[in-house]
């Protein structure tokens, strides 16, 4: 049993318990609309959990053990694989929920002729929500967020300003630049065209950020101009990270898993690093939790599919919190093709 194994096995009872008073609380709060004494007994259990993975963590060898890695190498480089045939990376990656970069997947596509400039210009009428989704950002309150054109985001790209448009439903409003991608590409990668599939692009200005989440629908992420760097955890690290209880189908974690001196559970949870460079797909699986930085002014792609049983196998208590969600409700959430507009209407 390797170091990795030997973590899950020693913190599985205290992850049951937390996953059980998680549903416990979503039941509750579903139920009574308001925080009860569930809140905090949950938020004991994770400060337990938290310290037993601390202990493990001091426990772990030194930077001189070879047969062990150090604790900040529970943090793995993800795979880069080239050319990989759909089947394999089903095999390999996708039916083991484990993250790959897909080196180069898209250099050729003509999206990776897109400009800031160029979309600027083109949809500079076109506006999109703002979402305060930054590591240590307040998220405000329902309806507090702001729009900003494409054309702002573009003069902002080019002065160093921080606008930053996540999640953005832009190739559903104008379906001409879903051309511009191997859509093809993308159904061969899930082997289902039977579940639902979104697009969610991203433009931003250097040293802007998304902060720790996770999501039911897995995630073909396509790296077009400048770089990201990305943290990866499984679906089974939620219970150290203590997402809120808000009876959403979105989830989220106060963790800066970038400062692991401030939070260092950021270490001692095994996960993957995956730096992107213009052209690569990123696999990133249902439910596993990640966070993103972008070091230049960046571009970017995610396709998205779901199937409940992708979710299932990934993490059943969070598809079970997805199925009975009322913050948004299920329906409403699956049928929203604008996620920032959706997220900004409601207390997620």
């Amino acid at each position: 049993m390797n170091m990795h194994d030997q973590f899950w096995t020693a913190t599985r009872k205290l992850r049951r318990q937390y996953n059980r008073l998680w549903l416990a609380d979503h039941a509750a709060r579903t139920v009574l609309r308001r925080e009860t004494w569930l809140t905090a007994r949950r938020l004991r259990a994770h400060a337990e959990l938290v310290q037993l993975a601390l202990h493990l963590d001091d426990r772990g060898t030194s930077a001189d053990d070879t047969d062990n890695p150090s604790p900040i190498e529970r943090r793995r480089p993800v795979d880069r694989v080239n050319d990989i045939e759909p089947v394999d990376f089903r095999r390999r990656y996708f039916d083991t929920d484990t993250p790959v970069v897909m080196a180069g997947a898209g250099a050729s596509w003509p999206a990776a002729n897109w400009t800031h400039a160029m979309l600027g210009s083109r949809y500079k009428q076109t506006s999109v929500r703002l979402l305060r989704a930054a590591p240590n950002e307040a998220k405000g309150r329902p309806g507090e967020g702001r729009d900003a054109t494409y054309a702002q985001i573009a003069e902002s790209m080019n002065a160093g300003g921080d606008l930053y448009a996540r999640f953005s439903g832009i190739m559903h409003q104008h379906p001409e630049l879903v051309d511009d991608v191997d859509i093809e590409w993308f159904r061969s990668m899930r082997d289902d065209h039977r579940s639902f599939e979104n697009w969610g692009f991203f433009m931003g200005g250097a040293e802007t950020a998304t902060g720790l989440h996770s999501s039911i629908a897995p995630n073909l992420f396509y790296q077009i101009t400048g770089r990201k760097r990305w943290w990866i955890y499984p679906a089974a690290a939620a219970p150290f990270f203590a997402p809120p209880a808000k009876c959403s189908p979105y989830f989220y974690s106060e963790v800066d898993v970038s400062d692991p001196i401030r939070w260092p559970i950021a270490r001692c949870v095994p996960g993957w690093i995956a730096d992107l460079e213009p052209g690569d797909v990123l696999y990133v699986p249902a439910f596993a939790w990640h966070q993103v930085h972008n070091p230049t002014a960046t571009i970017a792609v995610g396709y998205r599919w779901a199937k409940l049983g992708l979710g299932w196998r990934a993490s059943p208590v969070q598809t079970l919190l997805v199925l009975t969600c009322s913050n948004p409700s299920l329906l409403k959430a699956r049928g929203h093709k604008d996620l920032p507009s959706l997220l900004d209407a409601v207390d997620y």
